[in-house]
């Protein structure tokens, strides 16, 4: 039973819902991500861009968040392009290029002409970002050089940069669980594991991750909500998200009854693989019998099938 939707762009939309707070977006990099840079930023001087650099050729399947910064007093200013992935695909880093292109692109037409021309004029810094939730390994390319053919012929000559990659499924549990934020709180529930384990960090989040704030939890049940597979929903008959802002004393009989509804369920799924089995085995015997010549009324009394049945089977031989 799959807990997460297949569909990657619904996905890939709750990710860019929830990393458009400049708050979750700090945590992620100061968690995640150990650079000189990702300890100086903070939401003060983060300004969130509000536009997509995405191009026409792939605006159904991307979804990307740019923020702007701005680094100590001589005002450093960089961008950080963070891409969200739910499936391997190989053509990151020149995809990744093409957004550099158009943020500096976009830079220099707002920027004067004598400036841009000018012997102090620089570009600012822009930090890609990938943040990948998919089942596979990734095995992408992270140096943009390295998808240039031969590009070790051309040493210095030619133009690369490196993306950080946050994989959620390399994280350990116990790591993500001694974290006890909202980010932590993502990624163990995004992280490829069975029903049962999922109702277990689910309990184990509303119960022991103090932390979050009021506002956090609902962001977490929405993202949650928009993220969770239809089916399991309606087989578990309740609302697993719900468990994230209910009170403590709550929590334990919510996780039981959905843990019971998940037994319950396996068992009826169980039963009804025997069952089909049976009906199977019933209908294998009245070919066989029926491919022999038995008489209809003998098959019907071995195979505990009715007469009209065997008929039907009959038909189609």
């Amino acid at each position: 039973m799959k807990i997460k939707k297949d569909m990657h762009h619904i996905h890939d939309k709750s990710y860019k819902d929830l990393f458009s707070n400049k708050e979750l977006l700090v945590k992620m990099i100061q968690n995640f991500i150990e650079s000189p840079w990702g300890k100086e930023i903070n939401e003060d001087n983060m300004e969130l861009v509000n536009k997509s650099y995405i191009l026409s050729d792939y605006e159904e399947l991307e979804s990307d968040i740019v923020y702007k910064a701005t680094i100590g007093n001589k005002e450093v200013i960089f961008y950080i392009l963070l891409e969200f992935q739910s499936y391997v695909d190989y053509s990151m880093p020149i995809r990744l290029f093409l957004y550099i292109s158009e943020i500096l692109r976009e830079i220099l037409k707002n920027t004067k002409k004598i400036e841009a021309k000018s012997k102090e004029f620089k570009l600012p810094a822009i930090v890609p970002i990938v943040l990948y939730n998919g089942e596979y390994k990734w095995t992408v390319e992270k140096k943009f050089k390295n998808v240039i053919n031969q590009s070790e012929l051309f040493g210095n000559n030619i133009i690369d940069f490196e993306y950080i990659l946050i994989d959620i499924n390399k994280y350990e549990k116990e790591e993500l669980m001694q974290l006890k934020n909202i980010v932590s709180a993502v990624f163990l529930l995004d992280q490829k594991v069975d029903v049962e384990e999922f109702i277990s960090r689910v309990k184990d989040i509303a119960i022991n991750f103090n932390s979050l704030t009021e506002k956090q939890k609902m962001m977490l049940r929405h993202w949650l909500r928009m993220t969770l597979n239809e089916e399991i929903k309606d087989k578990l008959g309740e609302n697993i998200e719900d468990i994230l802002i209910a009170k403590k004393e709550e929590v334990e009989v919510m996780t039981s009854n959905i843990s019971r509804t998940i037994k319950e369920t396996f068992e009826q799924t169980r039963e009804e693989a025997r069952e089909e089995g049976r009906e199977e085995g019933k209908v294998e015997m009245a070919i066989e019998m029926l491919k022999d010549g038995e008489p209809i009324a003998k098959i019907a009394k071995y195979s505990k099938l009715s007469e009209n049945e065997i008929l039907e089977l009959k038909k189609k031989l």
